[in-house]
């Protein structure tokens, strides 16, 4: 089997699962009690957060554990809203994962909310962010970068427009962290999401970075962990795969292993573009993550290519949402102006340094036969790209 939809989830790194394993099974203390057992754990948990903080470049009492990346958003954008109750307006994007629309929009009655649209590369219009801020604007949240094209909105500039304006900034860099290098220190964002399981630690941990000195409401009221701002019995196994998790992509988040990131994925882009006819390229080529191309195919059905390539081992994306019985367009692809057509023969295609250049050589002779095989098969003629 090949993967290549590291953007969905990652495999778990050997040494993260070997930091781990102890507290699975030994080291299985509560790290609120008292004797040694519990204590171990508890500076397990200490060392993790300050590992994350490292990886963030943030203090680390200004680190709290979560659940995962969902809950890490639920909580920042929760946390802005009650804390200024008399505001009641938040601007997003159109891009934004669910986690973020739809929590404000379903959890919090009367909210108002204002979606900035991108343009044809994905990207916000920093003069439209200045227009939407207002007086009771509680609250500026603009993802890193899109998990479905990998495109990378301006946030440090974003962050220091909302700052001017007196407003909390929240972003979502769940796609970002670990293959992007991120400082909290050199912006003005107030909160930041990120999930474990994007880069090789397990599924079901996160994080949210919380500014020194930011509003805060805990989403989760009970025993008093975090220092108050997150109850429930701290999951330990997984905090220490957060922490060696981030420790080693901090340590890869160097020239050489960003030029890695991109090598694969450029060969791997540039192979299907020069053999593949009609194929382009969607979102900007400058603004994104090192590890992720969005392509669309002429005259091809996604949904299609994606059955064929499992069939030949090949574990890759849609770049449209699917549902039992229905296929629809993706929103993303929508919202940057693109036909359903071209919306619904888009993949994603998505590396981590796990990946190998065989494998990216065999990918691309994969991908390039199911299309072969799909074209011929068509009898409906091309269909014609357009905006």
């Amino acid at each position: 089997m090949i993967y290549l939809d590291n953007n969905a989830t990652t495999r778990v790194h050997p040494e993260v699962a070997k930091a781990m394993s102890p507290f699975l099974d030994d080291e299985y203390g509560n790290p609120s009690t008292g004797y040694d057992l519990g204590r171990r754990s508890n500076k397990a948990v200490a060392d993790a957060r300050n590992q994350v903080a490292e990886f963030l470049n943030s203090g680390a009492e200004e680190i709290v554990f979560t659940s995962c990346g969902t809950e890490s958003d639920n909580t920042a954008i929760f946390s802005a809203i009650t804390a200024m109750p008399e505001k009641r307006h938040i601007v997003t994007t159109s891009i934004e994962h669910s986690a973020v629309i739809a929590f404000a929009k379903a959890v919090l009655p009367g909210l108002d909310v204002t979606e900035l649209s991108v343009n044809e590369e994905g990207i916000i219009n920093l003069e439209d962010l200045k227009a939407a801020i207002r007086p009771d604007t509680a609250l500026v949240t603009i993802m890193w970068a899109n998990n479905e094209t990998g495109v990378c909105q301006p946030v440090r500039e974003a962050s220091s427009i909302t700052k001017e304006s007196g407003t909390l900034f929240h972003t979502d860099a769940v796609n970002a962290a670990g293959k992007i290098p991120i400082d909290v220190s050199s912006s003005d964002i107030d909160f930041l999401s990120i999930s474990g399981h994007k880069f090789h630690a397990p599924k079901g941990i996160g994080a949210l970075y919380v500014r020194n000195g930011a509003p805060y409401k805990p989403l989760l009221i009970g025993g008093g962990q975090e220092d108050g701002k997150r109850a429930g019995t701290e999951a330990v196994a997984q905090i220490v795969a957060l922490g060696k998790a981030s420790e080693l992509a901090a340590e890869r988040l160097n020239d050489q292993g960003q030029e890695k990131l991109s090598g694969l994925r450029d060969a791997l882009e540039q192979s299907l573009m020069d053999n593949i006819k009609g194929t382009v390229l969607n979102g900007s080529s400058r603004f994104r993550l090192p590890n992720t191309s969005h392509l669309s195919f002429d005259n091809v059905d996604a949904g299609d290519l994606l059955i064929l390539a499992n069939d030949k081992g090949l574990c890759i994306a849609s770049g449209s949402a699917c549902s039992t019985g229905t296929r629809e367009p993706s929103r993303i692809m929508k919202a940057m102006g693109h036909t359903d057509e071209r919306a619904l023969s888009s993949i994603r295609l998505s590396v981590s340094s796990m990946n190998t250049e065989q494998e990216i050589e065999e990918s691309s002779q994969i991908i390039i036969s199911c299309v072969e095989k799909i074209r011929s098969l068509r009898s409906d003629g091309p269909v014609i790209f357009s905006s």
